[in-house]
This record gives structure tokens, C-alpha cells and sequence, in this order.
């Protein structure tokens, strides 16, 4: 193509292209310069080439600068590239340099509780996780909450993680008392707790600086992964510092001396929800939160098998039942029946009562509905629909026998009584939906379906009902779950 002076005229002259297409013209004095049209319009571009590689860089629209300034800054473009730099990479770099410098002046300005809410809700956490993470910033941190994340230093850190490990920095917690002076607006106030158990003051120090190294990792992220800032949490992990506390897991159990007296205290418990959710909690082994939010819809009796979808190593875990886990799910169905029966029976012969006694008997009614509509096996009164906190019925159970436990204490029990049985490790591991270890070769090719899981998971209840039968030479009776 024969190449034509470019100025405003000419240029406007050229005729547009069809549709889809781009036509290149280039300038007849300026090597390289041109002009490139398309169907929707005209733009001014300068090519040559760096070592063997051609180089096109695009400037500005014919409506937007004239011929001359045009050529002017494609003349501009050819002496940087003749110095063998791309136009295009160091356009980009300056981009890239200032929005991290951008970022890095937001990132100054970002408060801790920004950085927290950022990161809770871009993270893909469980609603427990979350909620234990604004635990711990609220206790522990709730005076760096509207500093610039940016501004907290190594010496905080660590100052902060010794503190409260020693209880100098005591933990914040609200109370019901309300400020009654005039004018107050009857805010709660607060006070400080301290935990008691030194292992648990450690143990709060490392979960609350662990929380915070990630909440500032994630907030001082650029945009490629790199850092912008060093997270100051780093100064614990140190070779000369090495404060990280070595707290020791849990290893607290159900005794078997203490099932008996566990078990009747459990099934003597007023309410049959929290009596049969700690029973169910010890019969299955599963986490806390995997039975209380466990359906109807996920119990199977026909095939006789439960599914947990919403665990904690993201695996569905599929259970089958024991002739005790059978019985127990099927009593819980129909105690909720009968619940609602005694409530509307207790409402209709009250036509004498105190109205204030009524509408007591009114709300249980309404609540037994409202369990018995619920879609969880184990209904709880909050907003969730689901049992949130046991400690109550757990208090209840510790008063009556003196035995401290916790949820989790139920499923290091049923896995012990499971290892006592010479089960398979492999089998051992399905019942509790542990992955296997990373290397386990074996393991990989190892498949647990549910029916290979029924006889280990009876003989567990059976080793279980063994445990609560006899005690020294005593036999203590199984109650039936219907009983109450």
C-alpha cells in the first residue's frame, strides 16, 4: 500500500472499514507512524522493532490529538524503543507502580477492624470461625481495633501475646450492669475476666495471635501475592524469640468408671433435646456443630444411615446406624409428636387458669409446633434453628455426677472405646472422618462405603452399653429413650 502524508485532512479523509476489519495506513516522511481505522474509528499508532520482536504501541484517537502532535509522540516512542524498552511494558510498570503505591497509602489508612471484616467476609470461614475470630479480637485486641493495621510493631506483639498469656492483659467482656448516671445513654459497660487455668491463658495467647497474622497477611497482600508490609506476628515464630507456647492438645475422656453415673445423669435431664443430642454426640463420635446441624432430611431410616454434608475436612461423612442410634433418632421423631400432644392437651383442659399461666401453656404449644416443623433432629429456640450452646445441660450433668466434660470430651470417648476393639486404623479414621495422612500410599486405595462401617460402628455401641451396664459387679439398666 502506498503510503500518504498524514495530516487532519488526509486522515478524515480515509474512508471507514467494514465491519470487523482494521485498515493500517502509514506515514510517508516518519518510518513506522500511522494511523489505523476501523468501523467505529480512527487511532494514531507507532510500530518498530526491538531486537527481532516488532513492537506496536497504540496512541490516541484522530478526535483527540491533531496529526502533529501525533507524530511528535511517535517520535518520542521510537527513541525510547531504539534504546530497546517496550513503550508497552513501561506504560504497564507505571500503571502497576502507582496503584501499589495506591494500595500502600489505602493499606496505611486501613484500621484493624477494617482489615478483620475484610477478611472474614472475602474468606471462605465457617459462621463458628467467624465468630470465634471477633471473639478474640473484641477480648483480647479491642483497643488496637481503630488503629491503622499498618502501625502495630513487632514489640506489640509480643508484648501483647506475653500479656495475655499472663494475664496482665485480661480479657474484656461485657456485663448487664447499666450506667445510671444522668445523661448516660445506658450503654453496657465493661470488665475484665481473666481465664484461671494458665494452659488456657497460653492457649488464648497463640489463637488470638495466630487469628491475627492471618487477618494481616491477608490485608497486606498486593495484587500479584507479594507483600506490602511485614506482618509483625512473624516476631514470634523467630529462632532467638520462639515464643509460640507449646500447649498441648486435650486429652480429657469419659472414664469408664464414669459412663454409669454420666449416662443416668444425661438420661434424667429435663430437657429430652439436650439429653439425646450429649447420647448421640457419645454413640457417633462426631463434632459438636456436625450433629446440631444434622436434618431430617440427611437421616435415612430405610437404608439406616445418616450423612453429615457440612464438615470439617469438607468430606461428606456417611454413618450407619447402631440398633441404639436407631431407636434413639426414631424416639426423637416421635417424642417431638408427643411433646406437641401433652402441650395442646395441658391448653385445653386450662380454661380455669390465671391468664398469665395460660399464655405460659400458649408458648409451649407454639414451641412444640415449632420443633416438631423444624428440619433439624436436634431443634434449638435461637435464630439458627439448631442447638448453639449445650452448656447448660453440660452444667447439669457436672453438678449432679461431679464429672467435668466437654463436647469433644464425648468423641475422644467414642474413639478410644473404637481403638480398644482392635478396629482397623483405616476403620478408625472413616468412623471419625479424619483424612489420611498425606504419604499413606495404603490408605489411598482403601474405600469405606456405609455397609462396611454397620458392624464396627454395633460393636462400639455394644462396648459402650458394656461400659454403662457394669460397674464393679453392678448392674445399672439401660433406659429406654421413649421413657421420658
Amino acid at each position: 500500500m502506498d503510503k500518504i502524508k498524514l495530516t487532519k485532512t488526509e486522515v478524515e479523509k480515509l474512508p471507514y472499514a467494514d465491519k470487523g476489519k482494521q485498515v493500517d495506513y502509514y506515514d510517508s516522511d516518519l518510518d513506522g507512524f500511522g494511523v489505523r481505522v476501523s468501523a467505529t474509528g480512527k487511532k494514531y499508532f507507532v510500530r518498530s522493532h526491538i531486537g527481532n520482536r516488532r513492537v506496536r504501541v497504540m496512541l490516541k484517537s484522530f478526535k483527540l490529538i491533531s496529526a502533529e502532535e501525533a507524530r511528535k509522540e511517535a517520535i518520542a516512542k521510537l527513541g525510547v524503543m531504539s534504546e530497546g524498552l517496550d513503550p508497552n511494558q513501561v506504560k504497564r510498570e507505571k500503571i502497576r507502580l502507582a496503584e501499589e503505591k495506591r494500595r500502600s497509602e489505602k493499606q496505611q489508612g486501613i484500621t484493624l477492624q477494617v482489615a478483620l471484616d475484610e477478611y472474614l467476609q472475602k474468606g471462605k470461614l465457617k459462621p463458628r470461625t467467624i465468630t470465634t475470630y471477633h471473639d478474640l479480637f473484641r477480648l483480647y485486641l479491642a483497643d488496637w481495633l481503630q488503629r491503622p493495621a499498618t502501625v502495630i510493631t513487632r514489640d506489640m506483639v509480643k508484648d501483647r501475646h506475653r500479656d495475655i498469656a499472663t494475664g496482665k492483659r485480661q480479657r474484656q467482656a461485657l456485663t448487664k450492669e447499666i450506667d445510671t448516671v444522668k445523661g448516660s445513654k445506658n450503654k453496657p459497660k465493661m470488665k475484665a475476666v481473666a481465664p484461671t487455668n494458665p494452659k488456657r491463658k497460653e492457649a488464648a495467647a497463640d489463637n488470638c495471635m495466630r487469628t491475627l497474622r492471618a487477618v494481616l497477611n491477608y490485608a497486606f497482600e498486593d495484587e500479584e501475592g507479594g507483600t506490602l508490609y511485614a506482618n509483625p506476628v512473624t516476631i514470634l515464630s523467630s529462632k532467638k524469640k520462639k515464643a509460640w507456647f507449646k500447649v498441648e492438645r486435650r486429652r480429657t475422656l469419659i472414664k469408664n468408671s464414669d459412663l454409669p453415673a454420666w449416662y443416668k445423669a444425661v438420661v434424667g435431664l429435663d430437657n429430652a433435646i439436650m439429653r439425646d443430642y450429649l447420647l448421640f454426640l457419645l454413640f457417633t463420635g462426631l463434632r459438636r456443630q456436625e450433629a446440631a446441624t444434622l436434618t431430617w432430611k440427611q437421616v435415612d431410616f430405610q437404608e439406616g444411615c445418616f450423612t453429615i454434608t457440612d464438615t470439617k475436612n469438607k468430606e461428606p461423612h456417611t454413618l450407619p446406624f447402631s440398633d441404639f442410634l436407631q431407636s434413639l433418632l426414631a424416639d426423637r421423631k416421635e417424642g417431638l409428636k408427643t411433646e406437641l400432644t401433652e402441650a395442646k392437651a395441658a391448653l385445653i383442659n386450662a380454661d380455669k387458669v390465671p391468664l398469665k399461666q395460660r399464655q405460659k401453656l400458649i408458648n409451649r404449644v407454639a414451641l412444640a409446633e415449632s420443633r416438631l416443623a423444624s428440619e433439624y433432629v436436634f431443634p434449638g429456640e435461637g435464630n439458627t434453628g439448631f442447638i448453639v450452646e449445650p452448656k447448660r445441660a453440660i452444667e447439669a450433668v457436672a453438678a449432679a455426677t461431679g464429672i467435668i466434660f466437654t463436647c469433644h470430651d464425648l468423641r475422644r470417648t467414642f474413639a478410644t472405646i473404637a481403638e480398644s476393639l482392635d478396629l482397623s486404623g483405616y476403620t478408625v479414621k472413616a468412623l471419625l472422618n479424619h483424612k489420611q495422612q498425606i504419604g499413606d500410599v495404603t490408605g489411598g486405595y482403601i474405600i469405606m462405603n456405609v455397609d462396611r462401617l454397620r458392624e464396627p460402628m454395633q460393636k462400639i455401641t455394644n462396648a459402650i452399653q458394656e461400659r454403662i451396664k457394669k460397674q464393679h459387679g453392678q448392674i445399672i439398666t439401660m433406659q429406654s429413650m421413649a421413657a421420658k
